[in-house]
């Protein structure tokens, strides 16, 4: 086994879910970032098996705000910019775990973007 695999699986294993409770509900965070210089996380409901495999994601985007001097989460009421940070979202996923095809072939018909 290669070291980069290795080290790959190492960092796989140690990977532990933040999960957080809304109305008796876990969800797990999936991305957080800055927008508008306002904290914004993403969610999905927390599942201990890889049920979302094959299928579109869709997440939960709730703000970070502060109340009296405790950080909590908040619904984003505003539709348009729920809109706006669900986009900025969705370009940092991709951004981050990317759309590559393994198969190496341009001509492929797999789906993937080869071009990006």
């Amino acid at each position: 086994m290669s070291e980069e695999i290795k080290k790959e699986n190492e960092e796989f294993e140690e990977y532990e879910p933040q999960i957080v409770d809304l109305d008796g509900e876990p969800f797990e965070v999936i991305d957080a970032i800055c927008y508008d210089n306002q904290n914004y996380v993403a969610l999905v409901p927390y599942t201990e098996e890889d049920e979302m495999e094959g299928e579109d994601l869709e997440f939960l985007i709730l703000k970070e705000v502060e109340e009296n001097g405790e950080y909590m989460l908040a619904t984003v009421d505003d539709d348009k910019l729920y809109d706006e940070v669900g986009q900025a979202f969705i370009e940092h996923l991709e951004t981050v775990f990317g759309d590559d095809c393994d198969c190496g072939d341009d001509d492929c018909d797999c789906g993937h973007d080869h071009n990006s």
